[in-house]
C-alpha cells in the first residue's frame, strides 16, 4: 500500500515540512515587516485580530460577537474553528499547524482529482507541486486567517464531485455537496453568490449538452440552505432585517468602487479624502450607535450608488478601477502597500502559470469537456464578483488549486513533446 501511494505521501511530507519551516523559522517569512506574525491571540493584527475577536465573542455568548451583539462579519465557520484553538490555548501554534496540514492536504486533493479527470499521473503531481511550493499562501497559515480552512473545503467540495463523475449518484450525494459549499460559504461569504451562478449555468449546461434536466441539483439547494437558514435567522432575530451570508460585503463594495482613493483600504486615503466612504458611513455609525449590519448596509447603499454614478460619469476611471481590482486580485498589483521584489516574482510567476492554464484547459476539455468547462467558469465568476470590491492577492489563493489543475495538464504535455523529440533524434 505504502507503494502504491509512496508519491503522494511524498508530496504531502514536503508540503508540511515547507510549511512547518514557515512557522517556526520567522527569517522566512517574507511578509514579517509589513504584516509581522505572533503566535499569541491577543497580539493579532489587521483582519486577524478580527477573527479572534469573533472567536472570543462566540466563547462568551455561542455566536461571533463584540460586547453581546451580534457581528456578521464573516460567517461562523472560522470563527468557531478559532474559538476551540483559543478555548484550548492562548497560544496559536495548534492552530496554525492545523492550517499547515489542510494546506498540504489540498496537495493530495490537487494531485488526485487532476488523475481522475486525465487518466495520468504526472499532471497530478506537477500541480501538487506547484501549491506545495506556492509561497505567498504560507502567508495564511501562520495567521488566523480563513483562507486555509475555505480553501480545504472548497477544494474538498470539488474534490469530491470530481471523484465521483463516473457515478450513478443518488440525491444524498447532491445533497452533500450543499452541505460542503455551505459550510465553505459560511467561511468565506463571497461563495454564497458564486454556488448559486455556477449552480445555474451547470444547470443550463447539462440541459443543452444532455437534453435533459438535471432535479436533483434541488438536493443541492436544500443541503446548502439546511446549513445557511439557521444563521440567516439568527442574524433576522438579532438585526430585526435579512442578513445574505455576512456583513463584509457591503464595505468592500463602497472601498472598492472609490475612485479617488484607487479601490484600496489604506489610511493614506481615508486622511486625503473627506468624502471617503470610511469616513462619511464610519461618523454616522457612531452617532448612531448602529449594529454592524445597519453600518454594512448603509456601506452597500452607498456602494451601489457610487458604482452607477462611476458608469453614468466616469465609465473610462471605472472600467480602469476594475482592471486594477482584477490585478490586485491575481497579483496584489498596482497597491499603494507595496511588497517589494519577491511580490513582483510572485507576480511574474502568476502571470505565466494562468497562461499555462488556458493552454490546460484547451487540452483538458478534450477529455472531460463538462467538467473543464465548469471549473473554467467558477474562476471567472469569482474574478467577476471581485472586480468591484476590495482586492488582495490572498482572495484568489481558492481559485489557485484549480489553476494548477489545468496549468499542470499544460506544464506535463510540453515535457511530452520535448521528451518524444528527444527519443525521435
Amino acid at each position: 500500500m505504502y507503494l502504491k501511494h509512496r508519491k503522494y505521501i511524498i508530496l504531502f511530507a514536503i508540503a508540511l515540512t515547507l510549511r512547518i519551516l514557515y512557522i517556526y523559522f520567522p527569517v522566512l517569512d517574507y511578509y514579517a515587516k509589513i504584516y509581522p506574525m505572533s503566535f499569541v491571540a491577543s497580539e493579532q493584527s489587521a483582519d486577524a485580530k478580527t477573527y479572534v475577536n469573533l472567536a472570543r465573542g462566540l466563547l462568551e455568548t455561542g455566536y461571533p460577537s463584540k460586547d453581546g451583539r451580534l457581528l456578521m462579519y464573516s460567517g461562523y465557520v472560522f470563527p468557531f474553528i478559532l474559538a476551540i484553538f483559543i478555548k484550548i490555548s492562548e497560544n496559536l501554534s495548534a492552530l496554525y499547524i492545523f492550517q499547515a496540514v489542510l494546506s498540504s492536504l489540498i496537495c493530495i486533493m490537487i494531485a488526485k482529482m487532476s488523475e481522475s479527470l486525465y487518466g495520468k499521473q504526472l499532471p497530478g503531481m506537477i500541480s501538487g507541486y506547484l501549491w506545495a511550493f506556492y509561497y505567498p499562501a504560507y502567508l495564511t497559515i501562520s495567521r488566523p486567517l480563513t483562507e486555509a480552512v475555505f480553501t480545504f473545503i472548497f477544494i474538498g467540495g470539488i474534490y469530491y464531485i470530481i471523484r465521483r463523475k463516473n457515478s450513478k449518484n443518488p440525491a444524498s450525494f447532491y445533497l452533500l455537496i450543499g452541505l460542503i459549499f455551505s459550510a465553505a460559504a459560511l467561511t468565506r461569504a463571497i461563495l454564497f453568490y458564486a454556488f448559486f451562478i455556477v449552480l445555474g449555468v451547470y444547470f443550463l449546461y447539462y440541459f443543452f449538452e444532455k437534453r435533459k434536466i438535471d432535479y436533483k441539483i434541488l438536493f443541492s439547494i436544500l443541503g446548502f440552505l439546511i446549513l445557511q437558514l439557521p444563521w440567516t435567522y439568527l442574524g433576522y432575530v438579532q438585526n430585526n432585517h435579512i442578513v445574505i451570508a455576512s456583513t463584509s460585503g457591503g464595505g468592500n463594495l463602497a472601498l472598492g468602487t472609490y475612485i479617488p482613493g484607487n479601490g484600496e483600504y489604506a489610511d493614506e486615503y481615508f486622511k486625503l479624502y473627506p468624502d471617503h466612504p470610511v469616513n462619511i458611513v464610519d461618523k454616522l455609525y457612531k452617532e448612531n450607535n448602529w449594529s454592524d449590519s445597519q453600518r454594512d448596509s448603509a456601506y452597500m447603499e452607498y456602494g451601489r450608488t457610487q458604482l452607477l454614478d462611476n458608469f453614468r460619469n466616469r465609465p473610462v476611471a471605472a472600467v480602469k478601477l476594475m482592471g486594477y481590482q482584477l490585478s490586485r486580485f491575481w497579483f496584489n498589483m498596482p497597491y499603494i502597500h507595496k511588497s517589494g521584489v519577491g511580490n513582483i516574482i510572485n507576480a511574474v510567476i502568476t502571470l505565466f502559470l494562468l497562461i499555462l492554464m488556458f493552454a490546460g484547459y484547451a487540452a483538458g476539455r478534450k477529455k472531460e469537456k463538462m467538467i473543464s468547462d465548469i471549473l473554467m467558469i467558477l474562476i471567472i465568476v469569482f474574478c467577476l464578483l471581485h472586480v468591484f470590491t476590495v482586492s488582495v492577492s490572498r482572495y484568489s489563493y481558492p481559485l489557485l488549486p484549480i489553476v494548477y489543475i489545468f496549468s499542470g495538464l499544460a506544464i506535463s504535455n510540453i515535457l511530452e513533446k520535448f521528451r518524444t523529440r528527444k527519443q525521435k533524434k
